[in-house]
């Protein structure tokens, strides 16, 4: 079976995404013949593009699925594959909590023209409410392996008696509200504390932070089923996150692991004080694996989704 990804190729650190990059890797290794399509490029110039430029890959590939992360590649993938008889698959990775337009036009395409649609929680399956596919994006754990704590801490330069909140994305994106973190962090009043913005690195770089830090903080407002989460699970890093996506059932109530409500400042402060005191490493690996959530067993469960189109 050939299958053809389509993400966006606008990484400042690799040509896609880590978690696209994973998921493709992860679909070779179950046998399939996979061709990456990188949609560079914002706004619908590169959008009309791109349609253009998948269109002569399909015809020239022939593949059996295009397989599209993220709705607006999906709506490039079902222009680009028209009249060709490629089925297309389209993984949602945000959520809709609002009416809108873009909620909208999603909804029509999941019923008169995707083939298959996955989402990454059963909080966006509800919002969209219809009975879709429930496939969280696995974490490869040879990748994620677990580094000395103290060892991690001197590579990445953090300095003896201080605690590091490490917030992983570009504090410039205003969906994952930065200045909500700054919030919390400085409402501790202990300079001792650090919040450390870890962006555009690479992935053994990432691992090292994860396995460095004294907690992993996330203040996104909205999110699918965010990976850096499942990351920092997987180096047993004690977490404190705003209550997005699949976060609570992943997380699962763990020790060392803190949900709360989105704009509950105080929430937060109190459950950074609580990670900090916590003072250890939680068991978030073997919950990983209790789960199913490694890149191989997600794998598995795709290639089923393809198999039956």
């Amino acid at each position: 079976m050939k299958v053809v990804f389509v993400a966006s190729g606008n990484k400042a650190v690799g040509t896609v995404s880590s978690f696209v990059s994973s998921q493709y890797a992860s679909l070779q290794r179950e046998g399939l013949d996979m061709v990456l399509f990188p949609v560079k490029g914002h706004g619908w110039k590169a959008y009309v593009a791109a349609m253009a430029r998948l269109r002569r890959l399909v015809r020239r590939e022939r593949p059996d699925v295009v397989h599209a992360h993220y709705s607006v590649c999906g709506l490039v993938a079902a222009i680009a594959t028209c009249c060709t008889g490629t089925k297309v698959v389209v993984s949602i990775l945000g959520s809709f909590p609002r009416a809108t337009f873009k909620k909208r036009w999603v909804s029509f395409f999941i019923k008169h023209v995707w083939d298959a649609t996955l989402v990454k929680s059963q909080r966006t399956a509800n919002q969209l409410g219809m009975d879709l596919p429930v496939v969280p994006n696995g974490v490869n754990l040879e990748q994620f392996a677990l580094v000395d704590c103290q060892v991690a801490r001197g590579r990445c330069g953090f300095e003896e008696g201080k605690k590091y909140v490490i917030w992983c994305s570009n504090p410039s994106r205003g969906e994952k509200r930065y200045p909500l973190a700054q919030q919390a962090v400085s409402l501790l009043g202990d300079e001792n504390v650090v919040l450390y913005p870890v962006f555009d690195k690479s992935h053994d770089q990432v691992v090292e932070y994860m396995c460095a830090a004294d907690v992993l903080l996330l203040t996104s407002v909205m999110e699918g089923s965010p990976n850096v989460i499942k990351e920092a699970m997987a180096c047993n890093c004690p977490i404190v996150s705003t209550d997005v996506g699949d976060v609570r059932w992943v997380t699962g109530g763990m020790d060392g692991t803190y949900v709360v409500q989105y704009g509950d400042v105080e929430g937060l402060r109190d459950a950074l004080r609580s990670a900090i005191a916590f003072g250890g490493r939680t068991q978030g690996r073997e919950r990983i694996l209790s789960l199913g959530l490694t890149t191989d067993r997600v794998a598995a469960k795709i290639k089923k989704i393809y198999d039956t189109l």
